[in-house]
C-alpha cells in the first residue's frame, strides 16, 4: 500500500491534480466509522477506518494518512494508548491527531492539549466544523512535507 500510496503522490505532482486528504478515523463503533467514510468522502477526504490501537497504528504506518481523528474509547487500549505510540514513532510522530469523544470534561480536554492533540471536539460534532479543520491541518501537514 505504501508503493500504491507513493505512486499516487508522484501521479499527482506530475499532473498538478491536488489529491484528496487521507484522513484516518479510529472508533470502535461501527456505524461511527461507516458514517465518516460517508461524511468525509463527500466533504472531499480520502478516509481510511480502524476499530482500535492496533489497527490504527499499523494503518497510519502504512498509509501516512495526512490527518487522523481518534476517540477515546476502543477494545485494546485507549486515545491516549495510541496517541502515545504515534507520537514514539519517526514514522507517525508528525502526523497531527484530531479527538473527537464523548467524554466531554475539560479535564479530557486539557490533557488531550497537554498530549499534543491538534484539535479536539466533543461529540457531536457538525461535519462541517470538523471538515474545515482536517482542511486546515491536512494543508499544514502539505506544506510541511518536503516535496
Amino acid at each position: 500500500m505504501l508503493f500504491i500510496s507513493e505512486s499516487l503522490k508522484e501521479m499527482d505532482r506530475a499532473t498538478g491534480v491536488a489529491r484528496a486528504p487521507v484522513v484516518l478515523v479510529v472508533d470502535d463503533h461501527e456505524d461511527t466509522r461507516q458514517m465518516s467514510l460517508i461524511v468525509l468522502r463527500n466533504q472531499g477526504f480520502h478516509p481510511v477506518v480502524a476499530d482500535g490501537c492496533e489497527a490504527a497504528f499499523a494503518s497510519a504506518c502504512e498509509a501516512q494518512p495526512d490527518v487522523i481523528v481518534t476517540d477515546l474509547a476502543m477494545p485494546d487500549g485507549d486515545g491516549w494508548d495510541l496517541l502515545h505510540r504515534l507520537s514514539s514513532d519517526q514514522r507517525t510522530k508528525e502526523i497531527p491527531v484530531v479527538m473527537l469523544t464523548a467524554c466531554a470534561t475539560e479535564s479530557v480536554r486539557q490533557r488531550a492539549a497537554g498530549a499534543g492533540v491538534a484539535a479536539f471536539f466533543f461529540k457531536p460534532c457538525a461535519p462541517d466544523v470538523l471538515a474545515a479543520e482536517l482542511r486546515r491541518l491536512a494543508s499544514t501537514r502539505a506544506d510541511s512535507t518536503p516535496a
